[in-house]
């Protein structure tokens, strides 16, 4: 028989040791909601088996995460009728008496109009921001079970927000109304859809959405002045244009941006087949703007512009012909209060390509990112003496032709007088698609010898050019005197 181990001394028994604590069966109930809605529904379910205190709990959730995407962990096999059965259950057993987000994720099934309208008509409070719904056409649900959901998480005499993502991929919206729709705080709205939604009319025949602040379109069809015109209060704005714009080919295509937004972000769609008709106006009198971002080849014939002193951010991808270039010089200069400016190769063409224009003073200016067709180290430096704060210098040369091929002569000349960003501010300096032509290594020695505070400078050589090639540009770099003692020097 083997011997009892003794225990040493000071050692405590484990059979009169004291029970662990249940420390998060503790928490108060709103807490323990708020970790659970961060759940989805199937596993919030599952908690129900931990201990008798847990076992009701998720019914009161405000939140239903009902993912039956493939990629989920609980995705339910075995089609539409056992996915039909499971969200059943689910609202038979809630006991809140609202849901504030409801959530679908992947659920192929197609909706047809009449879905919008029971979303929102019946409640007088609605805020579509944080669920999301991605309907296919695949899987047949009937028009009954939807409405039953619906119903079941709608309830008119409800004070609470219903957050829903719209991202349909076949719908034809035709004569939804949101009755209701002063409350309306986000509405987003993606996919394969004709939007001709009849909202609630103002005196302008505008759809009323006075408190919309953040509106997201991105459907194949739809007349974006005809819902933006009626929010009084739209800050946040992103819009996608798809070749179907304007939907009917006799109207003329017009935007006016609200004068309250404070990030814009316009794009023209990269499945396009065809070009967008001309855009005969674009209004962006907008002084409130703190975010841009523009990316545009449809020809634009009258364009509006007002000056942005709030502006931190703005991004240009646009392309247009000759006779465009003047708006788009007009905006370059209209940007010059702002922290971060990243202009694309086809604005870069715009602007290299005006009549000659007096730069603008970038007088707050601490990142710049550039895409040029060709170095220029006159523009360069032309452009430093204007950005006065500069911390980041981002460049990527995206010249076709190498220039070494050329055998230009060197076109550096040394400025009489230093860029105040380059001996005072610079720290990063970052230049893509290196070619080694005379103009860009003397450039790049003068950062190195005259950047005082310049930490990092990457070279990212062309892909024309071999390793070796590569090796002795940095051999060459390596032997420039820098006057920052800890900048360090790559080349890639």
């Amino acid at each position: 028989m083997p011997k009892r181990k003794q225990m040493k001394l000071g050692e405590k028994s484990t059979r009169t040791r004291t029970p662990k604590i249940d420390l998060i069966s503790n928490l108060l109930d709103s807490l323990l909601f708020h970790i659970l809605s961060f759940l989805p529904t199937r596993c919030a379910m599952a908690t129900s088996v931990l201990a008798r205190r847990w076992r009701h709990l998720w019914k009161d959730l405000l939140v239903l995460d009902l993912d039956n995407s493939e990629e989920s962990p609980y995705h339910l096999p075995g089609g539409r009728h056992r996915f039909v059965a499971f969200v059943d259950s689910v609202f038979a057993q809630c006991t809140a008496p609202h849901v504030e987000n409801l959530i679908i994720i992947k659920v192929q099934f197609s909706i047809p109009s009449w879905l919008l309208y029971s979303c929102s008509s019946p409640c007088s409070h609605v805020n579509l921001t944080r669920s999301f719904a991605s309907l296919g056409k695949y899987l047949k649900i009937k028009r009954k079970t939807l409405k039953k959901w619906i119903r079941s998480v709608v309830v008119p005499t409800s004070k609470s927000c219903i957050s829903i993502y719209v991202s349909i991929a076949t719908l034809n919206v035709e004569r939804s109304n949101c009755r209701n729709s002063k409350s309306l705080e986000s509405l987003v709205l993606r996919g394969r859809m004709f939007l001709m939604v009849k909202l609630v009319y103002g005196g302008n025949g505008c759809p009323y959405l006075p408190s919309l602040k953040n509106l997201e379109l991105d459907l194949d069809y739809v007349d974006p002045s005809y819902v933006i015109c009626g929010c009084w209060a739209l800050e946040n704005l992103k819009l996608t244009l798809h070749e179907s714009f304007p939907i009917k080919s006799w109207d003329t295509a017009e935007l006016h941006m609200p004068r309250t937004l404070k990030r814009l972000t316009l794009i023209q769609a990269d499945d396009t087949e065809e070009d967008l008709n001309d855009i005969h106006e674009l209004d962006i009198i907008t002084p409130l703007l703190e975010y841009l971002s523009i990316t545009l080849w449809a020809r634009c014939l009258q364009v509006s512009i007002s000056d942005y002193p709030n502006m931190v951010e703005a991004h240009l991808d646009i392309d247009q012909d000759q006779e465009q270039f003047g708006w788009v010089v007009e905006l370059f200069k209209a940007l010059h209060q702002t922290k971060l400016l990243a202009l694309k190769l086809s604005t870069m063409d715009c602007l290299l390509g005006a009549s000659d224009f007096e730069l603008p003073e970038f007088s707050r200016l601490l990142n710049l990112e550039l895409e040029i067709p060709y170095f220029d180290s006159e523009f360069m430096i032309e452009l430093l003496h204007n950005c006065n704060m500069l911390q980041v210098l981002t460049l990527h040369n995206r010249e076709k032709v190498s220039r070494l091929e050329l055998e230009e002569p060197n076109c550096w000349t040394l400025p009489m007088k230093d860029p105040d960003c380059v001996i005072s501010h610079l720290k990063i300096f970052e230049f893509k698609g290196y070619q080694d032509s005379a103009d860009e290594h003397a450039f790049v020695a003068y950062l190195l010898e005259r950047g005082p505070i310049l930490k990092t400078m990457k070279i990212h050589a062309d892909l024309s050019l071999g390793q070796r090639y590569k090796q002795r540009i940095h051999q060459e770099l390596s032997t420039v005197p820098r006057s920052s003692k800890t900048c360090q020097l790559k080349v890639t």
